[in-house]
């Protein structure tokens, strides 16, 4: 049956804002948006022409094996696959009650993340669609022996591993091109994989039309990472003003994650946190502000991804609150925030030819917004979830208040 969404103000995705128009749905995609459109006979009309409809958000970086509230890698390595995948259904199931309506897990154990998309591909937990990185690739001792990943030295090695994840059936590539927070024996701020195995492995996911994303901190990671090709760079702290022009040359999509740091500095002092990522946080957040205002000024494409699952981002409004940050911090508008977390982050997993705005030949996933709130006043209102009266997905209503 067909459906009608009467609008008051259509937020499309792209930077647009549409007054007074409706939203034509056929199946689960969306056939037409304008005035006074023709319809089924058997269609059935919502008059919401007192509300701000918009595009379901898309948080294009989170991590299914995590909770948020496991701090120490210990605990994590203890856990069985077949735990974190239940675990991690149940978490993803709720992000509907916030408005998001496509999740991407960058990294996972074995086949966690590909157990929690089929859950929600088959129907037996209702939830956003969930796109899948499978294992992030790493150089060998790269990372955490907890975290699953898939290690590679040298380009012959890389391309091997690039390819075995693709015959898992991923949705795009992880790499880590630097070490990490997280594992106490690296740091953030090495780099790992060169520019030439970065190239390599970008290479061979464009062959079948797969995006790469890259975990990067420092100057000569970041800049290995953009020269290669990888169309997502990850974290990025600090951004110098070399490799911001070389993003902008090479059309690399930027992901800072602000609000992982954010979130994980408010709770420092409570000393919960194992003390080598305490350190490594407080180098990098007084980095974070200066390079996304700067990458916004550049006109750098910038994609919202939240590290949720990491310690103290919790499942639910991080994806919103990352698009305040990217205000607060970034100096964005909170159209181009929202730009950020509907089209732009479907752009950075190259699926925004079927989702992240409101226009005919997408999918119908959509939100519709309490009566009064209106993000584009005050972009803080994404992060509650009794803001969203309907979440439309893929053309059913799935959640309703």
């Amino acid at each position: 049956m067909a459906l009608l969404l009467r609008t008051g103000n259509l937020i499309v995705g792209d930077g647009r804002a549409l007054k007074d128009v409706e939203v034509l749905i056929e199946e689960d995609v969306i056939v037409d948006v304008g005035s006074d459109l023709d319809r089924p006979a058997d269609c059935e009309v919502l008059d919401y022409s007192d509300r701000v409809v918009m595009p379901g958000l898309v948080d294009a970086h989170l991590h299914v094996c995590y909770d948020g509230v496991t701090l120490d890698p210990a605990a994590v390595r203890a856990l069985d696959d077949e735990f974190m995948a239940i675990r991690g259904a149940r978490l993803v199931e709720g992000l509907l009650d916030f408005g998001i309506t496509t999740v991407a897990d960058a990294g996972a154990r074995g086949k966690v993340s590909f157990a929690v998309k089929q859950a929600f591909e088959k129907g037996i937990i209702k939830g956003p669609r969930v796109l899948v990185s499978g294992r992030m690739i790493t150089i060998t001792g790269g990372r955490d022996p907890g975290s699953g990943c898939l290690e590679a030295d040298g380009t012959d090695a890389v391309r091997k591993a690039v390819r075995e994840e693709i015959a898992r059936g991923v949705d795009f590539i992880k790499l880590a091109g630097t070490g990490a927070i997280s594992s106490a024996h690296t740091e953030s701020m090495s780099a790992q994989f060169d520019e030439e195995e970065l190239r390599v492995a970008t290479y061979e996911a464009h062959k079948v039309g797969k995006p790469t994303h890259s975990h990067a901190y420092g100057d000569l990671g970041i800049k290995n990472t953009v020269l290669a090709g990888v169309d997502v760079l990850v974290h990025g702290h600090p951004l110098n003003r070399e490799n911001l022009e070389l993003m902008k040359q090479m059309g690399t999509i930027y992901m800072p994650t602000i609000v992982t740091y954010y979130e994980s500095v408010l709770h420092h002092d409570e000393g919960e946190l194992p003390a080598h990522m305490i350190r490594k946080e407080k180098e990098v957040f007084p980095l974070i502000k200066k390079g996304v205002q700067d990458a916004v000024k550049g006109g750098i494409e910038i994609a919202v991804g939240t590290d949720t699952g990491l310690p103290y981002t919790l499942y639910g409004k991080a994806p919103a609150e990352e698009m305040s940050l990217l205000a607060e911090y970034g100096g964005m508008s909170a159209m181009e925030a929202i730009v950020a977390g509907t089209r732009n982050a479907a752009k950075s997993l190259r699926v925004d030819s079927r989702i992240g705005t409101v226009e005919p030949g997408k999918s119908a996933d959509i939100v519709v917004l309490d009566s009064g709130i209106d993000p584009l006043e005050d972009i803080k209102v994404l992060q509650q979830k009794d803001s969203f009266s309907m979440v439309v997905l893929k053309g059913k209503p799935v959640v309703e208040r």
